[in-house]
């Protein structure tokens, strides 16, 4: 985790059977923490995606 306790956010296709299993193997994985999830379906994703329209088209997993 960084100094300042920042954490990463993945943005995933939610209804896309590999992207799901890849939120579930970071889970598995991701002992501290340090991992947060939203679907890209969810207004979250929208909100975190409005200011970065070239990011607004893909269907696969965004690392913020």
């Amino acid at each position: 985790m960084s100094e300042n306790g920042d954490k990463a956010i993945i943005l995933f296709d939610g209804v896309c059977n590999f992207c799901n299993g890849a939120v579930q193997f970071i889970i598995m994985h991701d002992r501290n923490g340090y991992f947060h999830f939203a679907s890209l379906q969810s207004n979250i994703a929208n909100t975190l995606l409005s200011s970065r329209p070239d990011f607004q088209s893909l269907y696969s997993l965004i690392l913020i």
